[in-house]
């Protein structure tokens, strides 16, 4: 059955004689349409906790962030020990980027009723984001035995079914619930298209043992102003090409010129999103035999880019993903001008996987979440409200969310302020009046910080940002990064020569 069909057949149930149930609805992951439902029933039933529990739940996966707080506050006034209501408070302190938070209201939920599924569910989202991948792998397990009819929770624990009956199960489930997957189709047939490719070589093989290996770094600079780092990269033995160090940013990214100076062809078709309000842009991957970055020399590389002529940057070639370097330990030197890196132990594989296990050298880490490619660590603005903050070297200026600055500030416009990134400029931007920033163990004192959206993707986003940390803040320091153990250093540098 085609997710056309499904989503025909689900109009059909909800136009028929007989009312939908709105807690089938929610459980089906189709939020958009449980909202109406679950409205008309709470209206009903406004002293049915599991009712309103869903509503608040189904606001927060659809984005609906005023709508959300109301219905949060509302509940915590009316249903203080309702588990359900406590566990879906904890998925909109999620959202919200308060971990702390979340973590506390799933907890408090277990403990009043442990057949609380959600409360499991909120657990497992919270421990993987924490690089604690063995517990909420138990987490998440539990969670399916408690209600496995719930979609989220199912398509949660089929990251953990063994390959072949992921295979079996994952297909019929898509068509089932086509709302999860929007851009299905185009990944599976770039995934197609790219599996070609490589003919069943691994991307990114390093050409002989990993070794621990400094990079030189150089600075990028927009007239006389130094906006970040770069590394040099070539493709196939051609001529060098500058790439910004982002940590921010994931893999490759290159422009398309690039890509076909190279004489490197097209494969698939990808979406490209960032900062900006003109959406998301059209791209492609690439495939070459070879590529060096530094020292370092690598087979079957794997590269993103974006169509057109439009550039990533003003003064780059494209932008290279610190992730690429997740099997080292990074530290980025931006005084010395050096990428150190050292070589994470090797581990067995582990179905089961691994919690964080720090490194002797690592103690004073800061830990931090990981949310694919992104790092982000819980940050207090104005001694207020605690949020994440993306650290971005990529990004020329730290700024704050809008809608997080107005809990903690005042904004005001600031119509002499422009700023683009790889999704076009943005319309509204802001200055806070004062954000003293309290991260790991530093604190600082901002005037007029910038704000403005950077929550506006139209796809479903698992948490919100609450800022960004950017370059002119992160070369204070000398960073070091564990992509593995999601724990990062900030090591203040006394000496500024």
């Amino acid at each position: 059955m085609s997710p056309a069909i499904c989503l025909f057949a689900l109009a059909l149930v909800l136009r028929g004689s007989e009312p939908a149930d709105p807690l089938t609805v929610y459980k089906s992951g189709d939020y958009a349409s449980a909202i109406p439902l679950l409205q008309q029933a709470v209206a009903k039933d406004s002293k049915s906790a599991v009712l309103r529990a869903a509503l608040l739940s189904a606001l927060v996966y659809q984005g609906r962030v005023d709508e959300a707080a109301d219905a949060a506050n509302e509940d915590a006034q009316a249903f203080p020990q309702s588990p359900e209501i406590l566990a879906a408070r904890g998925e909109f302190a999620f959202y919200m980027s308060d971990l702390p938070a979340a973590e506390s209201l799933y907890k408090a939920a277990a403990k009043l009723k442990d057949e609380t599924a959600r409360a499991y569910y909120g657990l497992y989202r919270l421990y993987y984001a924490a690089s604690m991948y063995r517990t909420a792998r138990l987490f998440c397990l539990r969670a399916h035995a408690m209600d496995p009819d719930d979609s989220l929770i199912t398509l949660a624990f089929m990251r953990y079914l063994t390959p072949e009956k992921r295979r079996e199960e994952l297909p019929p489930f898509i068509q089932s619930h086509p709302w999860f997957y929007r851009h299905l189709a185009q990944a599976q047939e770039t995934g197609t298209d790219l599996r070609g490719q490589l003919d069943k070589r691994k991307p990114f093989e390093l050409d002989g043992p990993r070794e621990e290996t400094t990079l030189p770094l150089l600075y990028l600079h927009d007239g006389p102003r130094v906006v970040g780092v770069g590394v040099r990269m070539s493709i196939e033995g051609g001529k060098n090409l500058t790439l910004m160090l982002d940590t921010g940013a994931s893999g490759l990214l290159l422009t398309q010129a690039a890509i076909d100076k190279a004489g490197l062809n097209h494969v698939g078709s990808i979406e490209i999103g960032g900062i900006g309000d003109k959406g998301r842009r059209s791209g492609f991957l690439a495939v070459a035999e070879t590529c060096s970055i530094g020292t370092l020399n690598y087979q079957t590389c794997v590269f993103g880019a974006t169509e057109g002529k439009k550039g990533l940057t003003d003064t780059t070639d494209g932008l290279l993903g610190a992730d690429v370097f997740s099997d080292y330990l990074i530290t980025i030197d931006f005084q010395r001008r050096t990428v150190h890196l050292v070589p994470l132990p090797e581990r067995e594989p582990n179905p089961q996987g691994y919690d964080r296990t720090p490194l002797p050298s690592e103690a004073g880490f800061t830990p931090v979440f990981r949310f694919g490619h992104h790092l982000e660590i819980t940050t207090t603005v104005n001694g207020k409200s605690t949020g994440l903050f993306l650290i971005d070297t990529g990004s020329g200026m730290s700024m704050l969310d809008s809608t997080f600055a107005r809990l903690t500030t005042k904004i005001h416009g600031d119509a002499y302020m422009h700023v683009k990134g790889l999704s076009g400029s943005v319309n509204q931007v802001f200055a806070a009046d004062k954000a003293d920033l309290q991260f790991a163990r530093f604190r600082q004192h901002n005037l007029d910080l910038t704000s403005f959206s950077l929550n506006n993707n139209p796809e479903h986003q698992e948490v919100r940002i609450a800022g960004i940390l950017g370059f002119p803040v992160l070369t204070l320091f000398r960073l070091s990064l564990d992509y593995r153990n999601g724990l990062v250093n900030f090591d203040y540098v006394l000496d500024r020569k």
